[in-house]
């Protein structure tokens, strides 16, 4: 039995994913929710296309992954690359010829600053970076087979910056509440194909893009401003995204749930960034 936000272990729920395909980006930093979410995937017994942009960083993942014997093959190549999303989708059918869960992961924060300094360029080049690569993959695998035989789902990784006002976080902020919109909207939209869409929102996370903020003493600090008085571990949202795409999850579409030590129902909810300094 597991209690008081103890983690809980892939085999409570043996094997969901039997014979089920997946592409899952962003998933090579270790650890990392991409990475998490496809060993997730993979433990359950999902067959599971792996790809960042990053080659040698996710041929080493995935032969971590492939000596626990999971099924898992890596693409590489950059989310941006118009030529990705075929490439994915070309791995899932080609090596295990399905294709029925997509975990999209890529994103983040390049131009932090407040909106008062911040170009044009920068701006759009963060929404794009956080909302372009998810609907490019998904309108890809939509027209190849996805949700073809009645089933099918998709989770993407949004972010708790649209409920904060953080002046450093404008962009990205923007950036996941586009996300959200677009999560919703495609529920609607694939709804009638049988294919949900959901959306997970981490608050700060265990992982090497926020290295600096845990590693001093591996989070008990950051962790300790959390009603639960814990830091969220990427395992924690790998447990959430494989939820989402689960048979459990069946009448679930069009939500954001939030996965954040409790952070977002706090009374003046915490955030690890800080304003940038400006000249004003």
């Amino acid at each position: 039995m597991t209690y008081r936000g103890e983690a809980v272990d892939e085999t409570t729920f043996g094997r969901r994913f039997e014979g089920r395909v997946a592409i899952v980006t962003g998933a090579s930093t270790n650890p990392g929710i991409g990475r998490s979410s496809a060993r997730r995937l993979a433990l359950e017994g999902a067959s599971v296309v792996i790809n960042a942009r990053s080659e040698g960083q996710l041929r080493d993942t995935e032969q971590a992954l492939q000596s626990e014997g999971l099924s898992v093959v890596a693409v590489a190549g950059s989310a941006d690359d118009p030529a990705t999303p075929a490439r994915l989708v070309d791995a899932a059918l080609d090596h295990f010829g399905r294709i029925d869960f997509l975990a999209n992961t890529v994103g983040g924060a390049p131009h932090p600053g407040s909106a008062l300094d911040m170009d044009r360029a920068a701006f759009m080049e963060t929404v794009s970076l956080n909302t372009w690569p998810t609907l490019a993959l998904i309108q890809e695998a939509v027209r190849r087979g996805l949700g073809g035989d009645g089933g099918g789902a998709i989770v993407n990784i949004s972010s708790g910056s649209p409920k904060k006002t953080t002046p450093s976080m404008a962009a990205y902020a923007a950036a996941k509440a586009a996300l959200n919109a677009l999560t919703r909207t495609l529920a609607n939209d694939l709804g009638r194909r049988g294919v949900r869409v959901n959306a997970v929102s981490p608050g700060l996370t265990k992982t090497r893009a926020t290295q600096s903020m845990w590693e001093s003493d591996e989070g008990v600090g950051a962790g300790s401003h959390l009603l639960l008085g814990r830091l969220t571990e990427a395992d924690d949202i790998g447990a959430a995204v494989a939820f989402l795409l689960s048979g459990d999850a069946r009448s679930i579409t069009g939500v954001l749930i939030d996965v954040d030590a409790g952070n977002h129902v706090s009374s003046g909810a915490w955030s690890p960034f800080q304003a940038q300094p400006t000249d004003r």
